[in-house]
Formats: C-alpha cells, sequence, structure tokens
C-alpha cells in the first residue's frame, strides 16, 4: 500500500465535519486527485472506526464515530 499522507487525511476528516453528505467525487474535485486515492483515504477511515457510513434510501451522510 502507498504511504498515507496524514495531512491528507486530517483534511478529508475535516471536511467530512463540516459537510456529512460529501461525496467522494466532491473531494477528487477538491483535492485534485484521483477517484481511487480518495477512496483509499476513506478506506483508512472507515477501517480505524473514524467514520461510518449511513445509507437510508438515496440520503447517505458520514458520521464521526470518534
Amino acid at each position: 500500500m502507498k504511504e498515507i499522507k496524514y495531512d491528507l487525511l486530517l483534511d478529508i476528516l475535516m471536511d467530512i465535519n463540516n459537510n456529512p453528505k460529501i461525496t467522494q467525487t466532491m473531494l477528487k474535485k477538491k483535492y485534485k486527485l484521483s477517484e481511487r486515492t480518495i477512496r483509499r483515504y476513506m478506506k483508512v477511515l472507515k477501517d480505524n472506526h473514524v467514520i461510518k457510513l449511513i445509507n437510508l434510501g438515496k440520503k447517505r451522510e458520514w458520521i464521526i464515530t470518534v
């Protein structure tokens, strides 16, 4: 696995905190990274139980659990 940039990880977490309905596509455009890179960082956050995705039909929302 590639090296994790913790400053980017923190920036993504802050964006989720500011807008729980943010999408990976929105993050991709903001940071000018590939969608795969954004997914990898989101997976790190999910695997460490920092964030959780709540699915209610079409309504998707991220919750910070820490």
